[in-house]
């Protein structure tokens, strides 16, 4: 079947190739109109994706995006600056900004959030290291309703040392913690 093709369409390209070239028609726009009757297809904005903070970002970087955050919501009425000269804003404004802002709001870093299900381990082997350099009380706290997974100092006694040396030693014990 190939063999019998190939000789007219061999024909038909020395043909194409020795005739005059076609003159094009001027382009004019038009409406495709094939579809009249259908409804126009319906897209949805592009969602911003929120910021997220990492485990080696320095202070200086995690305060650029909360200043973004901070912009948006005095924005939309909620000025932390303005708090003492001119009250706190009600209700209904702060929830308003709050939404009108979520895209802003940094997420916790990915070792910690909630939705990774390892933040729980990383949690722990943090726990560990802060417990091998002489923090007696400290342990994961996993509230459900909050965004990370954290550890608090101190114990029920909120036990100064331990609070002070977990402090001085967290961020150390998550970079090492993220190393696995």
């Amino acid at each position: 079947m190939i063999k019998k093709l190939a000789g007219p369409v061999a024909l038909l390209a020395i043909l194409a190739a020795c005739s005059t070239p076609e003159q094009k028609p001027p382009q004019i726009a038009s409406l495709n109109t094939t579809n009249a009757g259908a409804a126009a297809p319906t897209t949805t904005a592009p969602t911003e994706e929120r910021p997220r903070l990492r485990l080696d970002m320095s202070r200086e970087d995690a305060d650029a995006l909360y200043e973004v955050l901070a912009r948006c919501l005095a924005e939309h009425g909620v000025d932390k600056k303005k708090f003492e000269t001119e009250g706190v804003p009600s209700k209904q404004v702060m929830d308003a900004a709050e939404k009108a802002c979520e895209s802003k709001q940094p997420l916790p870093p990915w070792e910690k959030d909630v939705k990774n299900p390892e933040a729980l381990d990383f949690a722990n082997r943090v726990v560990q290291c802060l417990r091998g350099k002489g923090v007696r009380y400290v342990e994961v706290v996993n509230d459900t309703n909050d965004t990370q997974v954290n550890v608090a100092f101190g114990g029920p006694n909120n036990d100064q040392d331990s609070i002070t040396k977990g402090m001085e030693f967290v961020e150390a014990c998550e970079r090492e913690a993220s190393r696995k």
